[in-house]
């Protein structure tokens, strides 16, 4: 064996230190570094070469012993030890210098990974990896029951294994030391026997590690339910209900049951067909729901994989379609799920389409995406239709749209069109249709589908043509029009009048018609072919082949055959916005045009006993709305939504809405008002001489806008004065309530100005801190919290007013306080002087400027106001006589000049002057004084110019 390790190896230099030791335990030195970096599959190189700039191959031995110890931090535990690594240093030096090959060295570890599978390999004992001894049966069995202990407490905490050791796997690789395991495991769950069992089944003993990933997937993996013998006698399941869902990678434990059936070959297309519908309904990326199985990105699928995909997309397939697919795709590495998803995506797109950018993509064409009704014996088919042409004449009579209680059932199956047959049943007899039982199951197998369901969408377009005249009729985009029979009683339009008709829709709408045409046109030569002209001009509007002929001819490039000259067209309809190139025509006038309504069409001429019936009619018509206070025009924007929703509606349903709006109109009355009001879907106006078809004027479009406004102008002159008189009151009440709010906020903002004044209070401090972000607004409860704290007796109404004078112009809930601080601020200074240094602020004297605008008289009774008068002689005599100036003691204390002092203050000058006024005298002076009914404050100027009854 020791030969088998060395073959092909270096041997130690001889001149080196480790001379004594041999080559068998180099080789196993080398092997065992192999194990570990096989383990944690380490890249050696990308490690090595930043140490190596030069990429000369050699470094230094401190740079190739970091290196090896770095390669094994990238690991749990570390299987080389320092003497081990000083072998390998020696093993690869150059001699005589300190350099070391580690580039060899690299390349010799790295064999480990060759192309030949390592597993297999007859030199596998080049690991290092020791003989693994298997388990013993009755291990197995410990094994076992300790695994089901697991999980039964997984299951009952609601977490799984691998929650246990993630906190100690740093780098997320799936293995834990030994200690690291026993520690993660919860306590007094296992023995430490269970343990040491469970280490010797899932340990690695090169790595001294414990691989808790497989541990956890062994927790995971779910056991089969013991069959029970009774139960075989009873068929649990549909023959189409096999599908298993297989999880990402365990396919190996699915075992499918599926038997072989014998097929036509024409059969795969018909599946095929129903996967192409059934994806391209759903708009489905199939690919993405196989890719998941592909790990290694090959194309191919197990059998079982490809079952998981196809249930996954939810296809309603039988086994024997599923393995008429498997037959098919079957290839010797597995199934090509990749080709078969190209094959159905072509329902889709062209593959390759970059090789022919001429090629027209198409879409599928309706009538083989939507199911048709079934096909019956000559019999039935004959007895159906009397059922149908039955229940066709009572949609006529009955007018009812029966779509929207369809859909109320279909919402459960997830609106696919389709209901159950007790459904069915019970909206025909919602309806009042009568119906055998006979007719019943003979409409069910007309309109049944595979599943069991019933196609109502399809028995309604059969049923009320009508409605659906326009859906039943539309020609498939894959449809030979060439084959179509041409409609050679419709008017030719000239080149001229189709022009106009395009400008038209073009201004209306604001269509870029430009984006139609530069596409084809790759070279700028302002000339493409007729085909792609053609083209151009059906993606703008709906055109008859004859309309695009004769387009084609007006703008045939003479100088290149087949070629027409789409710039031009492109300035004859853009002309309709306004001239080209006004730069250089500075004095162009764009003339005025008329403002044309796409609402309003031009007015067909109606007889005059046509126009007396048309008039007594709408008369009517108004007397009934305005009994029964109506909208009229909800009804018809109803109808207006399943068409183009330009204020067009279609006969049968301008019908509806007359007989939703319970008007009383007879037939004679309703022709008369569609002669009035009809458009035919090209856009120009009916011609009612000529006769027409049922259906044709089935198809004719109402235009109900002129019709609602022709209503609106008939309201009486009275009603109309009412409502003006009315509007009159309203305006001069609002008004006066405008100048008394205006004269209550004056006199709030005054009263708030004064107390700011004469209490110098800073509004603003008190405001600004509810306004964290300094936005300059708070909401309205932070502003009547601040300011409730600063002018505790404001009212809920001059709250209220404050806050409507001042609100956020962008949100309601808000208040400018920032406004309201600056305007109540104005009577200290004014604002912006900076910009303005030499203007002066104007002086706010509380005095002058409206002190006495509300007025506090106090009341005093007879004896007060006697000592009043006495108080007050005696003190004006003493002033008098000793010649003494009050007034100016009582400024002293006036800091603002605002003409108010405190009750504290004023007993402070009259004691300084011992003028001998008692305490109840002092209470009167106060109380006639006082600027407020709290007594607080005195107006010392009034006091200064009252005059007893004794004076001159």
């Amino acid at each position: 064996m020791a030969a088998t390790l060395t073959k092909g190896l270096p041997a130690l230099p001889k001149e080196s230190p480790q001379s004594a030791v041999d080559d068998n335990f180099f080789a196993l030195t080398l092997h065992k570094y192999r194990a570990h970096v096989f383990a944690q599959r380490i890249r050696l190189h990308e490690i090595f070469q930043d140490f190596d700039p030069l990429r000369s191959g050699l470094m230094t031995t401190s740079r190739f012993k970091r290196c090896v110890a770095a390669s094994m931090d990238k690991g749990i535990v570390s299987p080389i030890t320092p003497e081990e690594t000083n072998v390998l240093t020696l093993a690869f030096t150059v001699p005589q210098s300190d350099m070391v090959r580690w580039r060899e060295f690299v390349h010799l570890v790295d064999e480990v990974f060759s192309s030949a599978p390592v597993e297999t390999s007859d030199n596998n004992t080049n690991l290092g990896a020791p003989f693994r001894r298997p388990l013993s049966p009755n291990s197995e069995e410990a094994v076992k029951d300790i695994i089901a202990r697991m999980k039964s407490y997984v299951k009952h905490h609601g977490y799984d294994v691998k929650s246990w050791f993630t906190d100690f796997d740093k780098y997320n690789n799936g293995y834990v030391t030994y200690n690291q395991f026993r520690r993660g495991i919860p306590q007094n769950l296992l023995s430490m026997e269970e343990e040491d069992l469970l280490v010797t089944k899932y340990g690695d003993p090169v790595t001294a590690t414990v691989n808790y990933f497989k541990l956890n997937t062994d927790c995971n993996r779910k056991t089969p339910r013991p069959k029970n013998p009774e139960a075989i006698l009873v068929a649990k399941q549909k023959l189409n209900e096999f599908w298993l869902d297989v999880p990402v990678g365990t396919e190996d434990l699915l075992h499918c049951g599926a038997t072989e059936s014998d097929v036509l070959p024409d059969y795969k297309l018909h599946v095929e067909e129903k996967v192409k519908k059934h994806i391209y309904k759903n708009r489905i990326r199939l690919i993405e729901f196989f890719r998941d199985y592909d790990r290694h990105n090959c194309g191919y699928v197990t059998e079982e994989q490809f079952h998981a995909g196809l249930k996954n997309v939810n296809i309603p397939m039988t086994r024997a379609e599923c393995s008429v697919l498997i037959e098919y795709w079957k290839r010797p590495y597995g199934l090509a799920y990749r080709d078969f998803c190209t094959s159905i995506d072509k329902v889709f797109t062209i593959n390759h389409l970059e090789t022919n950018p001429l090629a027209n993509v198409e879409p599928p064409s309706r009538e083989w995406l939507v199911s048709a009704s079934n096909t019956l014996s000559p019999q039935e088919e004959e007895r159906c239709a009397h059922v149908i042409a039955r229940l066709q004449n009572l949609m006529k009579q009955r007018r009812v749209f029966m779509l929207p209680f369809f859909k109320d059932f279909d919402k459960i199956l997830g609106n696919l069109g389709r209901v159950t047959k007790s459904h069915f049943s019970r909206l025909l007899s919602t309806f009042h249709f009568q119906v055998s039982d006979d007719e019943l199951h003979l409409l069910f197998r007309k309109y049944e589908d595979s599943e069991g369901k019933v196609n109502y969408m399809e028995f309604i377009r059969n049923i009320d043509q009508e409605t659906y005249n326009a859906h039943k009729d539309k020609p498939s985009s894959k449809k030979d029009t060439s084959k179509a029979p041409s409609n050679n009683d419709a008017p030719q339009l000239s080149a001229e009048e189709l022009i106009a008709k395009i400008q038209l829709y073009v201004k209306t709408r604001r269509v870029q018609i430009s984006e139609f045409f530069k596409d084809f046109d790759k070279l700028r030569s302002y000339s493409i072919r007729r085909d792609d002209f053609s083209r151009g001009l059906a993606c703008i509007m709906d055109l008859s082949q004859q309309d695009l002929d004769c387009l084609c001819e007006h703008y045939q490039d003479e100088k290149r055959p087949g070629y027409c000259r789409w710039k031009e067209f492109y300035y004859d309809i853009e002309r309709v916005f306004g001239e080209f190139n006004l730069e250089s025509k500075p004095t162009y006038v764009h003339p005025p045009e008329k403002y044309i309504s796409p609402f309003i069409t031009k007015d067909n001429k109606l007889s005059p006993e046509e126009e007396v019936i048309m008039t007594k009619t709408l008369q009517s018509i108004r007397n009934h709305l305005r009994i029964r206070q109506w909208s009229v025009k909800p009804f018809f924007r109803d109808f207006d939504k399943l068409c183009t929703g330009t204020g067009h509606v279609t006969k049968a349903q301008f019908r509806r809405c007359l007989a939703y709006m319970k008007c009383d109109v007879s037939d004679e009355e309703f022709e008369i008002l569609c002669k009035r009001w009809t458009q035919s879907p090209s856009g120009l106006e009916s011609d009612h001489s000529k006769p027409q078809t049922y259906m044709a004027s089935l198809a004719e479009s109402i235009c109900y806008i002129p019709f609602l406004e022709e209503l609106d102008a008939g309201l009486e002159q009275d009603e109309k004065q009412a409502l003006a008189e009315q509007k009159q009151v309203t305006s001069k009440q609002e008004q006066q309530d405008q100048s008394n709010r205006e004269f209550a906020f004056e006199k709030l903002l005054m009263k708030i100005k004064i107390k700011t004044k004469t209490e110098r209070i800073r509004v603003a401090d008190f405001l600004s801190d509810f306004d964290h972000l300094r936005k300059g607004y708070i909401s309205k409860n932070s502003f009547r919290r601040a300011i409730k704290v600063v002018f505790p007796d404001l009212t809920v109404q001059d709250l209220e007013l404050l806050e409507s004078k001042f609100e956020c112009e962008t949100d309601s809930q808000c208040v400018y306080y920032r406004k309201f601080a600056n305007t109540v601020d104005a009577v200290f200074t004014k604002q912006d002087l900076v910009k303005n240094p030499t203007e002066e602020p104007e002086i706010f004297d509380v005095y002058s400027n409206g002190w006495e605008a509300d007025p506090f008289e106090p009341k005093l009774t007879k004896e007060e106001e006697q000592i009043l008068q006495r108080v007050m002689s005696r003190i004006h005599s003493r002033v008098k006589s000793r010649r003494i100036d009050a007034l100016s003691y009582m400024e002293d204390y006036d800091f603002v000049k605002e003409g108010t002092i405190t009750v504290n203050q004023f007993r402070s000058v009259l004691n300084s002057m011992n003028l001998g006024v008692t305490d109840f005298e002092m209470k009167v002076i106060s109380k006639f004084f006082s600027t407020n009914e709290s007594a607080t404050r005195v107006n010392y100027r009034k006091l200064a110019e009252y005059k007893t009854p004794g004076d001159e």
